[in-house]
């Protein structure tokens, strides 16, 4: 055996391994911005807030360089000195944070650490310091929320820098569903197919009855109602 090409294929074969590994990496650690859907949002009066459910979205994808940013237009109500809007970072899944009642809900509030008349940023660490952990698989909305200040439209709704598989295109709930509807069409289908080849059965066994062999003639012959009763 040539050594040398041994040699040259081993390491070859190495690179390319190395490669795989280096863009498998590159891939996992892709991060993108989601946008949420506000369009139904209603005006927030003081103290009201719009819910955004992660059902089709996985909150452990959102990392340590993620904001949350809220675009909306105001109408202010007094001139007090606080934002006039604020995130919260619901669960009522009985998530692991100490910050969960006795019911196993939490509604953190979070302030933000900028705004204007016009935007708000909200920072991940303080989502984890209102939240109790960093932890966000038991995080069920993320809502917004309108603080005494204003009344509130909500415009737009971003969190940058989070996982690019974050969104979940089918629930798990969704997905049961949806083999649920297809074990149907196909239980329905083959139902319909034992129907069709009983019918086919039963009209080939009435053909066959009206026929009776004729040994002069030496084949089967068609018999008329007369003789089927005389039978």
């Amino acid at each position: 055996m040539n050594i040398k090409k041994l040699i040259t294929k081993l390491t070859a074969a190495a690179s390319a391994a190395v490669m795989a590994v280096s863009l498998s990496a590159g891939v996992s650690a892709a991060v993108k911005d989601f946008d949420f859907d506000v369009t139904n949002a209603p005006v927030l009066e003081p103290w009201t807030s719009y819910t955004i459910g992660m059902d089709h979205y996985d909150p452990t994808k959102i990392t340590a360089d993620s904001q949350v940013i809220v675009t909306y237009t105001c109408e202010y109500l007094n001139e007090n000195d606080e934002a006039p809007v604020e995130l919260i970072v619901q669960s009522w899944s009985f998530p692991d944070t100490p910050m969960a009642n006795n019911t196993g809900s939490v509604w953190a509030k979070v302030a933000p650490v900028e705004y204007d008349d016009s935007h708000a940023v909200f920072n991940y660490a303080d989502m984890v310091t209102a939240y109790g952990t960093s932890d966000f698989s038991g995080v069920d909305a993320l809502c917004i929320g309108a603080t005494d200040k204003a009344n509130v439209t909500v415009s737009s709704c971003t969190i940058t820098n989070c996982g690019d598989d974050m969104y979940i295109k089918m629930t798990d709930v969704e997905r049961a569903e949806a083999y649920k509807n297809a074990l149907i069409i196909v239980l329905a289908s083959a139902l319909a197919i034992i129907v069709i080849i009983i019918v086919v059965f039963m009209v080939i066994l009435k053909r066959k009855t009206s026929y009776a062999y004729d040994p002069t003639l030496g084949k089967y012959v068609k018999m008329d109602k007369g003789e089927k009763e005389e039978k």
